[in-house]
């Protein structure tokens, strides 16, 4: 049921004295066709007002029956003013800024140039061939994905909205980014890194940064996969450098997960970094790298690198960016021997499929060396090879070590890279093949040794020995990093 009733609010009259008043016109509450409590302004004259509710009631009474469009009011609307709409309840559930002005412009950029003015105009074959014709101008697949789903997201909203009965472009399906990859990076290797680290820290300063400064952010980049917008966000108090476990923290606000995330630090990495902060003397509220633009990241680390004698380009198209650095970094820890879900938490990403096929990069002695652990081929002259009497040398293909191949067992490839991953106190000896009094003996050995390696934070794979210049002198002792 409508109801009209005069509002009342309060005033001051000539006399300063607070009195209350009723509006001049009527208003109306009723019910809309969605069930959702509605009030608009009447007339003044209170029959024709009871007139309006009586229309509005029996409308919305119409529509729930599915006589009339219930949707006839928002259909009417622009769909300028739905995508103003649209873009203010992105921000009202705590989008960014940034990646809400982003999704806006891509929705309005598709519905304006297929000149679309009214929901009901909305069709996915005229996206589709929109799509299509920036595809043949030299758009990439990738960046085409982003604009439909960007426009999908907004139609997903009209109808959740209750602004329209169905998504027009709902079948619409994404094409397969991978097979059109403008940009395809790699990951350095760690020569290339230990020389980018020596090159830069001794060069002049560029892009408002010190040859320092963009020295010990390519340091922390390489050993933690932040990207760009992630560094340029860190203050001093986003470490903590104290104690035995150092971590970095990057806030909501600047995480792609838009959660704080806690990542740990190598204790060699916390320890330059502390005496770098007690070299600067800055407030612990002041940024790491003040004059680091991460839109010009890309420049800086392109002048960087021919400074060193690095190609930004490789032979087989693979250049070496900014966001490269992270490529490194997962790509390394995974070389290292973490299992492949610590390499996951470690790239914070939210399937292991982005971490394995998107950002690891094996070179090829790193796959000669998991070929090395497949089981011995038998003698094809028939006569069996002994093994005890003929020692046989088997290089691991990476640091020319050698291993006696009679005690070597076959080991899968995934539980080489895992195995470091445990410590020594922790593995368990199989029931079927060691017998309860060897079990015995083995749990004696591990007691009286006392030395249970946990995984060793010091491989990253990669071994960047490199001593920066600092002001204060020769390093100081310490019991602990910072």
């Amino acid at each position: 049921m409508s109801s009209i009733f005069k509002q009342q609010y309060t005033t001051k009259d000539q006399d300063g004295k607070t009195i209350r008043k009723r509006s001049e016109y009527w208003y109306i509450d009723y019910k809309t066709a969605d069930g959702i409590r509605k009030r608009i302004k009447g007339f003044k004259d209170k029959t024709a007002t009871v007139q309006l509710a009586a229309k509005l009631e029996r409308e919305a009474e119409l529509a729930q029956a599915g006589i009339v469009d219930k949707y006839a009011e928002h259909h009417k609307k622009p769909l300028s003013d739905h995508l103003d709409e649209f873009k203010a309840s992105l921000l009202n559930k705590g989008t960014t800024v940034k990646q809400a002005e982003q999704v806006y412009k891509r929705a309005k950029e598709v519905v304006s140039n297929c000149g679309f003015i009214f929901v009901t105009e909305i069709s996915a074959s005229k996206v589709q061939a929109f799509l299509a014709d920036l595809r043949r101008d030299g758009l990439s697949i990738r960046t085409s994905n982003y604009y439909q789903q960007a426009t999908k997201q907004f139609c997903r909203w009209l109808m959740a909205d209750n602004r329209t009965a169905e998504n027009p472009l709902a079948y619409l399906k994404g094409l397969n980014p991978k097979t059109d990859i403008r940009h395809k990076r790699r990951a350095l290797t760690n020569e290339e890194l230990d020389k980018l680290i020596k090159t830069t820290v001794t060069n002049t300063k560029h892009c408002n940064m010190t040859a320092k400064e963009r020295a010990m952010l390519y340091i922390l980049a390489v050993n933690t996969g932040f990207r760009a917008g992630e560094l340029a966000s860190l203050t001093w108090q986003s470490f903590e450098l104290d104690g035995p476990a150092p971590t970095v923290t990057i806030l909501a606000a600047y995480s792609k997960r838009r959660r704080n995330d806690v990542q740990p630090l190598r204790l060699d990495v916390a320890e330059m970094f502390a005496l770098w902060q007690e070299e600067q003397g800055v407030p612990p509220d002041s940024k790491v790298f003040s004059g680091f633009n991460e839109a010009k990241g890309a420049k800086m680390l392109r002048k960087d690198l021919k400074a060193a004698g690095i190609s930004y380009r490789d032979s087989s198209d693979y250049v070496v960016d900014f966001h490269a650095l992270r490529h490194t970094f997962i790509s390394n820890i995974v070389v290292g021997g973490a299992s492949p879900k610590a390499a996951q938490q470690l790239a914070r990403h939210s399937t292991i499929s982005l971490t394995m096929d998107t950002y690891t990069h094996l070179q090829m002695h790193h796959e000669q060396a998991a070929l090395e652990g497949l089981p011995p081929l038998p003698s094809l002259s028939g006569k069996e090879a002994d093994l005890a009497e003929v020692p046989i040398l088997l290089k691991t293909g990476t640091d020319a070590q050698v291993t006696d191949k009679a005690n070597a067992a076959y080991k899968p490839a995934y539980k080489k890279l895992a195995k470091n991953a445990y410590p020594e106190g922790h593995k368990v000896a199989s029931v079927d093949n060691v017998g309860k009094e060897e079990m015995e003996g083995n749990r004696n050995i591990h007691q009286d040794n006392g030395d249970h390696k946990s995984l060793s934070i010091g491989k990253l794979g990669n071994d960047c020995h490199c001593e920066l210049p600092t002001d204060s002198g020769e390093r100081r002792g310490r019991d602990s990093p910072r």
